[in-house]
């Protein structure tokens, strides 16, 4: 039994990733629009001296730029395909064409092999129609090392093609991209490389699985390369016949049975299980990050079971497990699954950053759990319109809020209270399709209209002294001090009138009046009382005596006014 893997060794066995490396133009796989422009210039004789292959790693471009050089030096050629049968393509393929040189640019990155590469390239090819120079991840190579290449580059030798590849495309001097055609190798899709473990699966006699071939592809994260050595991995671990179970313990891919457990005690409320679950979980040795990251995309394959009419077409799963996520979702909503992602989401960044990453995963999945006893905002507009209907249609208050604006200095605090509302009008002959059209609750809607068409329009409106609603009239009574303020709400007259009316459904109009402190109106008033009751005048040390009073002298000075007189006031008990 020993004997035969010592037999195989000596036979030399070839890894999957190199067995199946593509050897013409139509084996490659991802790359359509590189293949296609290299084939066509070829085809038409519009070749470049010079070529920049670049894109992340496993995608293609060393082996693309091997094929270009036997597509250039096949004995049938130039041709758009080259025939890996004659001399020149066999001799590429075994890499022992003179003319063929492909470098390393981590290993040979100085200025000095630069220059030996410049004294081989000086005379034509000795055996082949075109000399065809790769230099692998060309990124690595020294300052020196490029500005050497920039002479070579601008003035090539005759029948001489560079061909530079590179993961790391930024790194590459602009003098040098600029003599260069470039190409970009893009990310390969799952879906190709799935298909393509398939065909490998079949010419190998592999059974496996979708689901595995997906867990693959995304392990390899778009890299054709490391799918094929995971796939050599996978198969070494379990033999010809690949268990789902042997693909997950090889990845490390988290059993998505312990998904199905946690999303069923999330959506049926079971908060006390995410204690057992997440300790399975700990117990297991899984990442807690990665394992959340699974949670939510195995939530987004539920939205997408319940939304979707063929989701077998998207989902690399079985039948059973499909029809086991149909019914786990069979009582929900769309729009309520996707409140759980939702929610998942908002607790990934916190996850990633946590110091106790356990406790916040416990926190938010129990979070989770308590989701369904949240009302939906259609069933909450719901009651509030019933409770709207309860109330009396021309049921008004006469409320009556300060909104005096206090002096700080120089500078004038933003009143943190409504206004005072003064309603003129009888309320009961005031109602139109159950809203009451001159009550303050006008001037309410309008400022929320305000609010929300015009924000930079309601502070202003809100800084009024006084409001007073009459019969088709609503008065804005603006301080002094507050004109440039008037003067802005004036300008919008227009547009408040159009709005006042709209919301009281009749013709409402704004008026801007200027108003004075009620204080000072009260003393005016007070004294113009006095002044029709005459009595006799106060002796002078009376008047004094009050003058010197601390209340009296706050009064004064408050109103900045001038004393003229100073009377006592009546009493009604002596005649």
């Amino acid at each position: 039994m020993s004997e035969k893997p010592i037999e195989s060794n000596k036979s030399g066995y070839l890894v999957l990733a190199r067995k199946y490396r593509p050897k013409k133009f139509g084996e490659v796989v991802g790359q359509e629009a590189v293949v296609r422009t290299l084939q066509n210039a070829i085809k038409e004789n519009r070749l470049a001296h010079a070529y920049l292959f670049s894109g992340m790693r496993g995608v293609g471009k060393t082996t693309v730029a091997r094929i270009l050089a036997k597509a250039l030096n096949c004995e049938e050629g130039p041709t758009p395909e080259p025939c890996n049968k004659c001399f020149m393509c066999t001799a590429i393929n075994e890499e022992s064409l003179l003319d063929f040189i492909e470098i390393d640019g981590a290993s040979n990155r100085g200025i000095e092999d630069v220059k030996a590469l410049r004294e081989s390239i000086q005379y034509e090819p000795m055996h082949s129609r075109y000399r065809v120079i790769i230099i692998d991840e060309v990124h690595q190579l020294s300052r020196d090392a490029f500005n050497a290449l920039l002479k070579t580059l601008e003035e090539p030798p005759t029948r001489t093609v560079f061909i530079f590849a590179t993961t790391e495309f930024h790194k590459v001097p602009k003098t040098i991209a600029s003599r260069c055609q470039h190409f970009v190798f893009k990310k390969l899709s799952n879906q190709a490389i799935i298909e393509h473990l398939k065909y490998i699966a079949g010419k190998e006699s592999i059974e496996i699985s979708s689901y595995s071939l997906k867990l693959i592809a995304e392990a390899a994260d778009g890299s054709l390369r490391d799918a094929e050595t995971l796939l050599d991995q996978v198969v070494s671990f379990s033999g010809p016949k690949v268990e789902d179970k042997e693909t997950e313990e090889v990845l490390g891919v988290i059993n998505r049975n312990l998904f199905e457990n946690f999303s069923r005690a999330i959506l049926n409320g079971q908060a006390s299980e995410i204690f057992t679950l997440v300790e399975s979980l700990v117990s297991a040795g899984y990442d807690l990050r990665y394992f959340y990251s699974g949670l939510i995309e195995h939530f987004r394959n539920l939205l997408l079971v319940k939304i979707s009419q063929k989701p077998s077409e998207l989902l690399f799963l079985s039948s059973e497990e499909i029809d086991r996520m149909k019914q786990t979702v069979s009582d929900l909503k769309a729009e309520e699954i996707l409140r759980y992602i939702s929610v998942l989401q908002d607790g990934e960044a916190g996850l990633r950053y946590s110091s106790q990453p356990r406790i916040l995963l416990e926190s938010w999945l129990i979070r989770l759990c308590f989701l369904p006893q949240l009302k939906p905002l259609d069933k909450i507009i719901e009651e509030i319109e019933e409770l709207r209907k309860e109330l009396p249609k021309n049921k008004t208050e006469n409320r009556n809020y300060s909104f005096s604006a206090t002096k700080t200095g120089n500078s004038v605090k933003q009143p943190a209270r409504r206004p005072d509302y003064k309603n003129q009008t009888n309320n009961s002959n005031n109602s139109k399709n159950g809203f009451s059209v001159f009550g303050y609750e006008v001037v309410d809607e309008l400022y929320l209209r305000l609010f929300k068409e015009k924000p930079a329009l309601a502070p202003i409106f809100k800084m009024v002294n006084r409001i007073e609603v009459a019969a088709e009239t609503i008065q804005l009574f603006y301080s002094s001090d507050r004109k440039q303020l008037a003067a802005i709400i004036e300008q919008n007259l227009p547009y408040l009138n159009r709005l006042a009316s709209e919301i009281a459904k009749c013709k409402v109009e704004l008026k801007i009046e200027e108003s004075q402190s009620n204080s000072l109106n009260n003393v005016r008033k007070n004294l113009n009382n006095v002044n029709n009751k005459i009595n006799r005048p106060v002796k002078n040390h009376e008047a004094d005596s009050f003058l010197q009073d601390p209340k009296a002298k706050s009064l004064i000075n408050t109103l900045k006014g001038q004393v003229i007189s100073v009377k006592k006031k009546e009493n009604k008990n002596n005649p």
